[in-house]
């Protein structure tokens, strides 16, 4: 993290302050909102989800803090429809054309690949822009021609590269997606290198490594058994949990260590963040949601989802060098909807 060398009008040095981000919602008021959505989703045949979506980013937004002020999503429903109408037409005659001729299909599928930049600059730039915080607007100026060398070329060499690239992909795309937002007129700024990120895969790989000769050693130790085959699916059945447990934790390190990487790299002018979330506490999190949303039939979904944002948020804090009431706003351009709705319908994760 860089250091903040920044000093008073007068020449003497600031004294940077933190703040705390925070979350004030809770699971039973999200439920409200949850259950009345689904409901009218599927009473209205889906076009309700349009305000699904808005009231649900409303209220995560709305209880989120930082020196006692929240943020704010500004987004029109109606907007949000008619990308995601455009989008729904799209996917119909994607599935038509499959229907048709399986060539159809795959000149499609290209077609839509071919588009991929567009609806990733479209969707950061939707995001970022119905983005606010005291009434500042966050925006994004990242370049298509940039997206394709991000989301597409680069990534193409994984294959050519035998996935040794991965890291050096993920940073890549980190560093698009924090170098081309800004909020108001200050431009956020990434600092991590490369190294960083093959530090953290290569423990991920060191501990599958382990993880395989520990899987392979239990198996040849049990290779007596199998001449009794309810004792060689005994023992594998009592190995098999532990294998799902090693694969979660290892996803879970990876997300976790990402994730403090990522916003402890990241500056907006001279201030900083930080992050602390920990493997421990986000492996608990997400099995204790997931045994209690198998438990309740789902019903828990809305305490899960509030339970990690909170957890995701009060382990930030944001290192501000001056006053907050510093930043000014900048005029920015309306965004058009789609290609935030378009992306999302073919599952274009990349939000900020």
């Amino acid at each position: 993290m860089n250091d903040l060398n920044t000093s008073n009008n007068d020449g003497s040095p600031l004294t940077p302050k933190p703040y705390d981000f925070f979350f004030t919602g809770s699971g039973s008021e999200y439920f409200r909102i949850w259950i009345v959505n689904i409901l009218l989703t599927i009473l209205t045949l889906g076009i309700y989800s349009a305000w699904a979506k808005v009231r649900t980013n409303r209220y995560f937004y709305g209880n989120a803090h930082l020196a006692q002020a929240s943020f704010d999503y500004l987004a029109s429903p109606i907007t949000i429809l008619k990308g995601r109408l455009i989008a729904v037409a799209i996917v119909i005659v994607y599935a038509v054309l499959a229907k048709v001729d399986p060539i159809f299909e795959v000149g499609f599928f290209l077609l839509i690949i071919a588009f991929l930049p567009w609806l990733i600059v479209k969707s950061l730039a939707f995001n970022a822009y119905n983005s606010a915080y005291r009434n500042i607007r966050f925006g994004f100026t990242g370049s298509m021609g940039s997206a394709f060398k991000e989301y597409i070329a680069f990534p193409l060499l994984i294959i050519f590269t035998l996935g040794l690239i991965v890291p050096y992909v993920s940073y890549r795309q980190s560093r698009f997606v924090a170098d081309n937002h800004r909020f108001g007129d200050q431009y956020f700024n990434f600092n991590a290198s490369s190294g960083d990120y093959y530090k953290i895969f290569a423990i991920v790989f060191a501990a599958m490594i382990a993880f395989g000769v520990v899987t392979v050693m239990t198996i040849g130790s049990v290779a007596h058994l199998m001449e009794d085959p309810i004792a060689m699916i005994t023992a594998f059945g009592i190995y098999i949990p532990f294998i799902y447990l090693a694969f979660a934790v290892i996803a879970v390190y990876v997300q976790v260590k990402l994730f403090n990487l990522f916003f402890d790299s990241v500056t907006l002018g001279e201030h900083e963040f930080r992050a602390s979330l920990t493997v421990g506490r986000m492996l608990w999190l997400q099995l204790s949601n997931l045994l209690a949303i198998i438990v309740t039939f789902g019903l828990f979904y809305p305490w899960a989802k509030v339970r990690m944002a909170k957890y995701r948020l009060e382990q930030l804090s944001f290192v501000a060098a001056t006053d907050l009431d510093s930043f000014t706003a900048k005029q920015s351009e309306n965004i058009s909807a789609m290609g935030d709705e378009i992306g999302e319908a073919f599952a274009v994760e990349v939000g900020f």
